[in-house]
């Protein structure tokens, strides 16, 4: 039975409609004996052909339908976390085909695309999103998947030179996928190559599950994590596809083989054609967040209830009492509550800008807006994967040796995590987008003396500060994030001064390309990871000041924003002294002191707020971290349950005779 209870401060975190949305997803699901848990491990084809059916399931249950998106976009988000809660996989095999491969038609597509989409959302089709190849991931310009156009049998040529130039790592291709949105480079009759552009191919017979004529396709194999997902490679070997499977919103060829294209600039028509990477990117940080919300909760919980130590002669102390417990595991919840509230932000922001694109609104505008939204995920990205990753495994260890047991739960959660780092752009790589976009502003700022505005303001710390009027630190603790963002912006200003002189300086004896990538440590690449926590942070302070945030519940959300911000900040310490914005030892004390008492004042709340963020137990599905606090029993009940737990192995006997 669910036993989530509806507390004020859900309701303020999401709103009573989509948690009553959500609360019906999960109630649904634990009803059903197809989504029982089990601690057993099946192989890897039994998952995948498990994860399908229990996709299946949830797709005739109609949670969400394309009006419901449009009026309450969040709705979106919210499907997606609540299936991912509950499986990753699950999250991942609904989301590719159903979400990520029609809104690529939709998005790249034209009126005549519109069958496909009927026949994905009539489950007549299965469809998949192929970019990533086997020699090229992140690098998408380099892709070598080549469409050549016939004008005599107005065809387009899918071909794929080598193994090297397959696709590859493709959700859902491995075995159930029928249709594919394929990137490939167009070539138009005259040889000349106009980039990347999406086709919609058909990969197997719907009826019979068989591969066409000129594609083969494999799975990838056991992963370390994802195995209910069929990842698959495709080679294609001059498969004909004809013309109007091209997805020509961006770039179309007319029948005697030219191209035509609405966007005079390359670059534009290339950003905004990969602008379904962005909801991609979005969803990653999505499922980051959804899977630090149940580490938190399990941990927080957990401390809540375990004792250990005390005075000598007195009663021993919950663990959630010490210092050292709270500084672990506190700024892990103010990050699930920050990362949360930019996660609903971004994906208004992405409805708003798809709604641009699909009613053609003005293009140049959208291509700035696209462009904005692209960087901002590219680098959230990391912040988020990177955040679980390491508040998994602190988790984990807080936890002590219960934390390593299957049932706890963060096992899964950390494999199932370590591939957000990677998938859908490496995190390292993607930083460099978020810092060569800066720094193209930095120069045009110099440059120019018109002001820089973007549509969403995450530049808007350009004219704020300037390094020369600079103000040190205060001598006050930081409680609260004014001050915080300020210190942010100077660390913004110095890194975008100081990453550009170093660039400029490595061009004097290097090629563009290579000094770009000599810049990356100790600059660009923190210059990315600042900017992102600054904007998380602003757009954390923002709700904390806004009509949704009222009483009780605004001062808490206060203190959370401070603790995240006062917690990332701590980690540029060295170059808040570099630039000189912090002199001295007061700095560093102050910061630390704040961090410190912000934990301790959150310590009466910590469980009230886990609570609120946590799914019901069925979802959490952690032994350790169960609500009703009955830690030992619980883990009692896991134990004997598990099948020969309490017997003498079988193979006993073998060993001795």
């Amino acid at each position: 039975m669910c036993n989530h209870q509806l507390e004020s401060n859900e309701v303020l975190m999401e709103d009573e409609e989509c948690l009553d949305f959500q609360m019906q997803i999960w109630k649904t699901m634990e009803d059903d004996p197809l989504f029982h848990h089990s601690f057993l491990t099946p192989s890897a084809d039994d998952l995948q052909r498990l994860t399908t059916l229990r996709c299946k399931k949830i797709r005739s249950h109609k949670f969400l339908i394309v009006g419901d998106m449009l009026q309450n976009p969040i709705k979106l988000l919210v499907l997606t976390q609540s299936l991912c809660q509950y499986d990753m996989s699950l999250g991942l095999k609904y989301f590719v085909p159903f979400i990520f491969f029609i809104n690529s038609v939709r998005d790249l597509g034209t009126e005549k695309h519109e069958h496909f989409i009927r026949s994905a959302e009539k489950e007549e089709i299965n469809g998949c999103y192929a970019l990533t190849e086997v020699a090229h991931g992140t690098n998408v310009k380099k892709m070598r998947t080549t469409a050549t156009f016939d004008p005599k049998t107005q065809e387009f040529i899918i071909h794929s030179e080598d193994f090297e130039s397959g696709k590859c790592w493709i959700g859902g291709l491995g075995k159930s996928a029928t249709h594919a949105t394929v990137f490939a480079q167009l070539i138009t009759p005259d040889g000349v190559k106009h980039g990347l552009h999406a086709f919609v191919i058909p990969l197997r017979n719907p009826k019979t599950m068989l591969l066409y004529p000129g594609v083969l396709i494999g799975d990838m194999g056991e992963k370390i994590g994802l195995n209910g997902v069929d990842n698959g490679f495709a080679v294609f070997t001059k498969y004909r596809l004809p013309k109007d499977n091209l997805l020509d919103k961006m770039g179309t060829v007319t029948q005697d083989g030219k191209y035509i294209s609405a966007f005079d600039n390359p670059r534009e028509r290339f950003a905004t054609s990969l602008s379904t990477l962005s909801l991609g990117r979005t969803g990653v940080s999505v499922m980051s967040t959804g899977i630090l919300l149940k580490a938190v909760v399990i941990a927080i919980r957990y401390s809540a209830v375990r004792r250990q130590f005390g005075s000598s002669d007195g009663e021993e102390l919950a663990i959630i009492e010490y210092q050292l417990q709270q500084w672990r595991l506190f700024p892990y919840l103010a990050a699930s509550y920050a990362f949360k509230i930019f996660c609903d932000a971004s994906i208004s922001h992405l409805f708003e800008f798809r709604k641009g694109i699909y009613f053609e609104e003005d293009k140049e505008k959208m291509a700035v807006l696209g462009m904005e939204i692209h960087i901002i995920q590219s680098s959230a990205k990391g912040l988020t994967s990177w955040t679980t990753q390491h508040g998994i495994q602190e988790c984990r260890e807080a936890c002590g040796g219960h934390g390593y047991l299957k049932c706890a739960g963060f096992g899964a959660l950390r494999n199932d995590n370590d591939a957000n780092c990677t998938y859908e752009g490496d995190n390292n790589v993607l930083c460099q987008q978020t810092s060569n976009w800066l720094l193209h502003l930095w120069a045009a700022r110099n440059m120019s003396e018109n002001k820089i505005i973007t549509p969403l303001g995450s530049a808007d710390f350009l004219y704020t500060h300037d390094i020369a009027s600079r103000n040190e630190l205060g001598e006050e603790v930081p409680c609260f994030v004014a001050p915080i963002l300020e210190a942010y912006d100077i660390l913004l200003i110095w890194l975008l001064e100081n990453t550009s002189k170093v660039y400029e300086e490595h061009c004097k004896v290097k090629d563009s390309f290579t000094a770009r990538s000599d810049s990356q440590v100790y600059f660009a690449r923190t210059l990315s990871m600042v900017f992102i926590e600054r904007f998380v942070i602003k757009t954390f302070w923002e709700f904390c000041n806004s009509e949704k945030s009222t009483g009780n519940e605004k001062a808490v959300l206060q203190k959370l924003c401070s603790l995240y911000g006062l917690w990332s900040l701590e980690k540029h310490l060295g170059t808040l002294y570099e630039c000189g914005y912090a002199t001295g030892p007061q700095p560093t004390r102050l910061i630390r002191e704040g961090i410190l008492q912000i934990c301790l004042q959150l310590k009466p709340e910590a469980v009230a707020l886990a609570d609120a963020i946590a799914p019901p137990d069925f979802i959490l599905n952690s032994v350790i971290g169960k609500s009703d606090g009955k830690l030992y029993q619980n883990i009692e009940g896991c134990l004997i349950q598990t099948p020969g737990a309490t017997q003498r192995p079988v193979w006993w006997r073998d060993i001795i005779g």
